[in-house]
């Protein structure tokens, strides 16, 4: 799986997440606990979002749409 983003806060990592999924997308959230240790924003990079590289040009087309 490679990074295809890094959101700040954990919705809109989870936002990222419901749009992937709804278009067939498999992702991981990287740092998502992390967010109970520190609070939002990450204060080292934010919340991974990780998809198949075969998935990588269509994940992000779908992102760019709403960030």
């Amino acid at each position: 799986m490679i990074e295809i983003y890094s959101a700040a806060n954990i919705l809109e990592a989870e936002l990222i997440k419901s749009l992937l999924k709804e278009n067939e997308i498999d992702c991981l959230l990287l740092n998502k606990n992390m967010t109970t240790l520190y609070g939002t924003p990450i204060p080292f990079g934010g919340i991974k979002i990780m998809v198949n590289e075969e998935n990588k040009e269509e994940a992000e087309s779908l992102i760019s749409l709403i960030s």
